[in-house]
């Protein structure tokens, strides 16, 4: 990674949404939302206020989260010389939205988009392998895995403080399920680059959402304080092993 400096140098030259990232990703926050809030709209009979809360609620948790995970990838891919703008699935938002009503809501799946990640040629200038590289884009493609992550635990551990708490549960649920549709290997989807970039890798994140899912989901003390523990070390192994130009 460049030096801090350098990288803050970027992000407030570089870092952004884009109109069409910001219209699609707005569309993808409204239908994503109305998928998760779909069985919530009433517990025994249908009630129409309680729906419609439980329907902002869900959008504010989708478009915090989206914007968290593309804004993960989005740095990194700054501080590797790579530009990573957000690419709308419009076939994967209808057809979630198809099973949805299908399953009575019963399967929501997160099939949104991924990151196009483009070259910029000053930013790489004198790196070492100048062209492009597929591994830098996949490890671009898993940061979206690991922000999904990072907002999982962060949701746990209010739930764990608020069990009953209708936020806390929701966020964690769909930051999971949005992990483990994002490894599908699919055109559309980053499992695609990170399945390209490298095997192990591939291997590798499919290990870690199952991990993080079994752990977060157990709903024990010992799985959130282990998820917690793992996230730290990652973090600090990968913080003391990447290099600064």
């Amino acid at each position: 990674m460049v030096y801090y400096k350098e990288l803050w140098t970027r992000i407030k030259k570089d870092y952004g949404f884009s109109l069409p990232e910001i219209s699609g990703l707005v569309i993808a926050a409204l239908a994503v939302a109305f998928i998760f809030s779909f069985r919530d709209w009433g517990e025994e009979q249908f009630d129409f206020l309680i729906g419609l809360q439980h329907l902002i609620i869900a959008i504010v948790l989708v478009a915090v989260s989206l914007s968290f995970r593309f804004s993960c990838q989005k740095v990194y891919g700054l501080a590797e010389g790579y530009k990573a703008e957000f690419k709308v699935w419009w076939t994967g938002i209808i057809i979630s939205l198809i099973l949805a009503f299908i399953t009575l809501g019963k399967l929501p799946l997160v099939l949104v988009g991924t990151m196009a990640i483009s070259f910029m040629v000053k930013l790489r200038l004198g790196e070492f392998r100048y062209g492009f590289s597929y591994w830098t884009n996949g490890v671009i493609a898993l940061w979206g895995i690991i922000g999904n992550l990072i907002l999982a635990i962060l949701f746990a551990i209010g739930l764990y403080f608020f069990p009953q708490s209708y936020p806390f549960d929701k966020g964690m649920m769909f930051n999971i399920i949005m992990a483990w549709c994002s490894l599908l290997p699919l055109p559309q989807l980053d499992g695609m680059n990170i399945f390209f970039a490298s095997r192990g890798l591939y291997y590798l994140s499919i290990f870690t959402v199952a991990l993080g899912s079994i752990l977060l989901l157990s709903g024990t003390k010992i799985g959130l304080i282990v998820a917690i523990i793992i996230g730290l070390i990652a973090g600090g192994v990968y913080i003391l092993i990447g290099s600064e130009k």
